[in-house]
């Protein structure tokens, strides 16, 4: 916990077994010693306390040598070492259960219970060339696939054969998280890879494939969610609204500007394969012959996107989370993905005919794809005019046109021929950010947005969009709306505001 303590639960009925505080700093690594004698927990205070669980967690060791916090603990097979790794880079042994320092000399041919440690010989291939010692953020080994799961800072979850000894070892990739993969972990009966998102607060379930699945055995609806790596690319290269509550204005405060964005990893990778110098003939590790699929995505974006969920036509539920749209079949208990995007889904549409799906990404250039719920496919991609990301989309009745609406400055708003890939018309929407778009059923070239203390009435003319402000009766100042719909009558809006109440009129707010 970030006070320093931490708690053991039965499994059986998660009760209490304990509670111990003997550390300020918060703990982020803690594992049970292979014969369940022993608790090694470390802290952001640079110790490791080993505890005996028989005498009900009474502290009986302690490993000192860190000089930064703890980042990962192993124990060896036959529990009495124990090796750690810190923040500065360091990786330490110590001897069970009185914390002794050990050398590294003395656990040559050690065998280990688990491998979750960055640093060593046995995971020196997995580190791209020039990368920081923050760069991969978890490991977790598999002894009896001879296997290693990675998770680093650039959202990607990797497969390398384990040990992985020579620099530039080959491997797999696989996408779908959006942010740093803040953990990796196997599952006790090695058969699944958990792996947790920061950012994008989910959890992937990714399934361990044999080699004889891969090469075509009886598990063929395999769906290409991996990128196979064995190739140059392995190389190591405050609000003033007073209405709005805690939430709303921690979204105000959001801001998707990026130092470096997905999309620009392409040409920094191929920059630096063009500077760094050519190595003889050294021969790199080559990849696993096993690999992962996406499984499960637990997890649902709702703290900053709104209208993001969807029935499709056959009865299934549509939503996003990180960088993966969601297909679920609630009868069967399944997930379909698309994979499309490199980086946030912000914004999900629905086609009138319930059949195609957009999804708006975060960016510099961000894209809109345009695909198929059913073979997840993508028909178009749409970009070249917003900036940093799209908040809002949504499809015109007859199903030809899409909104689009960006998170830049100005809000920009942008009605697209989704077929052709064409911009039809384009507008500044609002300095305030918009937080729905939503086109006229009845009337093509029509359409309404709503967010911070305003809502338009827009019409398609010629090559732009004109606008009319929604007027608030009986208000002293405009409010914030949070939603907004069309009614059976085409000049009938209902919206929703940030006070729960909701107001409805012909083209105003009453």
């Amino acid at each position: 916990m970030k006070d320093g303590s931490f708690t053991v639960l039965r499994v059986r009925d998660m009760t209490e077994v304990v509670h111990i505080k003997d550390r300020k700093e918060v703990i982020h690594e803690m594992k049970f010693s292979p014969d369940g004698a022993y608790l090694a927990v470390g802290s952001n205070d640079g110790l490791v306390d080993i505890y005996a669980v028989a005498q009900r967690y009474k502290k009986v060791g302690e490993c000192c040598k860190s000089v930064s916090f703890i980042t990962h603990l192993d124990w060896s097979l036959d529990s009495k070492i124990l090796q750690s790794n810190d923040g500065a880079g360091q990786r330490l042994f110590y001897r069970m259960p009185m914390g002794k320092p050990v050398c590294k000399e003395e656990t040559k041919g050690q065998c280990w219970a688990s491998w979750s440690g960055v640093l060593g010989s046995e995971v020196v291939g997995i580190w791209p060339k020039y990368s920081r010692l923050t760069e991969i953020n978890a490991v977790d080994a598999n002894h009896a696939a001879a296997v290693l799961v990675t998770g680093d800072d650039l959202g990607l979850v990797k497969l390398f054969r384990f040990p992985s000894l020579r620099k530039g070892a080959k491997f797999k990739k696989y996408i779908g998280h959006s942010a740093h993969v803040t953990n990796v972990r196997w599952s006790h009966d090695l058969q699944w890879v958990l792996t947790t998102g920061g950012a994008d607060h989910a959890l992937f379930q990714w399934r361990f494939l044999p080699e004889s699945v891969l090469n075509g055995g009886s598990d063929t609806n395999i769906q290409d969610s991996h990128g196979d790596s064995n190739s140059e690319e392995s190389d190591s290269d405050v609000s003033d609204v007073p209405e709005l509550d805690s939430d709303i204005e921690q979204e105000t405060q959001i801001y998707y500007d990026r130092q470096v964005y997905k999309e620009d990893l392409p040409q920094l990778q191929q920059q630096s394969r063009e500077k760094k110098q050519q190595v003889g003939s050294l021969k790199r590790q080559r990849g696993p012959d096993q690999g992962l699929r996406l499984q499960f995505v637990h997890g649902y974006r709702g703290y900053d996107c709104r209208n993001n969920l969807f029935y499709t036509q056959g009865g299934e539920v549509l939503y996003h989370v990180a960088a993966v749209g969601v297909v679920y079949n609630r009868q069967q208990h399944s997930q379909r993905f698309y994979l499309g995007h490199d980086d946030d889904i912000l914004s999900l549409g629905m086609h009138p005919l319930k059949d195609y799906a957009a999804t708006g990404q975060v960016g510099r250039d961000p894209a809109v794809h345009v695909w198929d719920v059913q073979t997840l496919k993508c028909l178009s991609l749409l970009r070249g005019f917003h900036q940093r990301g799209v908040c809002a989309l949504d499809f015109s009745a007859d199903g030809k046109s899409l909104v689009s609406v960006g998170v830049d400055d100005g809000h920009s708003i942008v009605v697209w021929d989704w077929k052709r890939g064409e911009k039809l018309a384009t507008a500044r929407g609002h300095k305030e950010k918009i937080f729905v778009v939503k086109c006229n059923p009845l009337l093509m070239d029509k359409l309404v947005t709503v967010g911070i203390k305003h809502i338009q009435f827009w019409q398609h003319a010629g090559g732009g969009l004109t606008y009319r402000r929604g007027a608030f009766r009986g208000a002293g100042r405009p409010e914030t709306m949070m939603s907004v719909c069309y009614g059976r009558a085409e000049a009938l809006v209902f919206s929703g505001a940030a006070t729960e109440t909701f107001t409805s009129g012909r083209k105003r707010c009453c």
